[in-house]
């Protein structure tokens, strides 16, 4: 069967530069069309027996706080599941993880400006080459900051820089952080609900090192905090950055760590079609290039 994974992050109004976000109505719309050509399951029922339709299971990285305020609220009101994934770092240590902090300068500050600001203090001669990954950014001075901030310098460099710029805009951490993030009452409300919770991350750190340091650092305190605060017995897993770099690797040698600690399966930003539970590590397409079908209304 021809089952579908869909991979939603920021789900509001275009209001930030630093972010492409889903207009709430055009995920509507998306919603209307997906119920239409699938039926839409939690992960959990990707087991079950199915009827004429394939499935579908929407899925949300990152733990944002407009999923709650706007796509929960739409998902609850049609009575459709849906898979979120928790990131435990901001909530429990109240530390905010660098790739937010550059989605919130490059919103506030203008690409040049960051750019200009960044060579002054540091050799960044390569990363105009280096920064190919982001070709997609039709701004060179985006697609270089973005390459600098989330890779050429170390996470202290980048998170020095971005955090005076961030407190500049929410005058504390404090304040970013319960803007920002959906917090414990409301993953306890999202589940009540229906919704399915799973890890995501501790920090939101790429793939790296030994597996089973990797596991520790960034699953399995997740986890724990989701099981103490959240009464979630976590079983499904979504990598940050669909691993990084290393994502290969880190499906080899992480599904037997993960499998012997109860995990079920886990979701990759690689996209592609899925048959059921046939796969542990399973495929995804972004919302804004879904596969086409008999109609793609929202496009």
């Amino acid at each position: 069967m021809n089952d579908l994974a869909i991979m939603y992050h920021y789900v509001q109004p275009p209001k930030w530069r630093g972010i492409v976000p889903l207009d709430p109505k055009d995920f509507e719309r998306q919603i209307e069309w997906v119920t239409r050509n699938y039926e839409v399951v939690a992960p959990d029922e990707l087991g079950k027996p199915r009827g004429q339709k394939p499935f579908c299971v929407l899925t949300f990285d990152d733990g944002t706080k407009d999923q709650y305020d706007v796509a929960f609220q739409i998902l609850q009101k049609k009575g459709i599941p849906a898979y979120f994934t928790v990131m435990s770092g901001p909530i429990a240590n109240r530390r905010v993880p660098v790739f937010h902090l550059i989605h919130v300068v490059l919103s506030f500050f203008s690409d040049q400006e960051i750019w200009e600001e960044l060579s002054a203090k540091y050799d960044l001669q390569a990363v105009p080459e280096q920064s190919k990954i982001y070709a997609y950014e039709p701004n060179l001075f985006r697609r270089y900051n973005k390459y600098a901030l989330n890779f050429h310098l170390s996470e202290q460099q980048s998170r020095e820089f971005l955090e005076e710029k961030a407190l500049s805009v929410f005058h504390s951490f404090e304040n970013f952080i319960d803007s920002y993030y959906i917090n414990e009452r409301e993953y306890i409300k999202m589940r009540q609900a229906g919704m399915t919770l799973g890890v995501h991350a501790t920090d939101h750190r790429a793939f790296e090192g030994k597996a089973e340091d990797f596991f520790q650092r960034e699953i399995q305190p997740c986890r724990e905090f989701m099981r103490e605060k959240l009464g979630v017995d976590a079983k499904w897993y979504t990598p940050a950055f669909g691993g990084g770099e290393q994502a290969g690797r880190m499906m080899e040698e992480l599904e037997g760590i993960l499998r012997s600690h109860g995990f079920v399966g886990a979701f990759t930003t690689k996209p592609g079609l899925n048959n059921g539970l046939n796969s542990f590590w399973l495929h995804r397409y972004d919302c804004i290039c879904l596969p086409p079908r008999s109609e793609v209304p929202w496009k």
